[in-house]
């Protein structure tokens, strides 16, 4: 009976730290800055701007559509190319 309770509190951990991964996710993208499409194109080719393309592989390498001088970058793995990023610049991130 022990196994079975300790059991169902370690899936209910789980699904707490899965929730609450979602939560925190959710609200940091409700609180970016959204632009549209019209105002990005004077953007592209600015030095002072950064655009990162932020599709899945397979939705990247599926589309014939992509921000000329974007940078392709994983969002499943950001520690790995996070740093590379210069400061001081404005970030433009899109994924569609």
């Amino acid at each position: 009976m022990m196994h079975g309770t300790r059991r169902v509190a370690m899936l209910l951990l789980v699904v707490i730290v899965v929730f609450s991964a979602f939560t925190m996710a959710a609200c940091a993208a409700d609180d970016a800055p959204r632009i549209t499409k019209e105002e990005v194109r004077p953007l592209v080719g600015d030095p002072g701007v950064i655009i990162l393309d932020a599709r899945t592989g397979g939705s990247w390498s599926m589309s014939d559509k992509k921000i000329k001088g974007a940078v392709r970058v994983d969002p499943a793995d950001v520690g790995s190319w996070q740093a590379s990023i210069p400061r001081g610049k404005k970030i433009v991130v899109y994924c569609s």
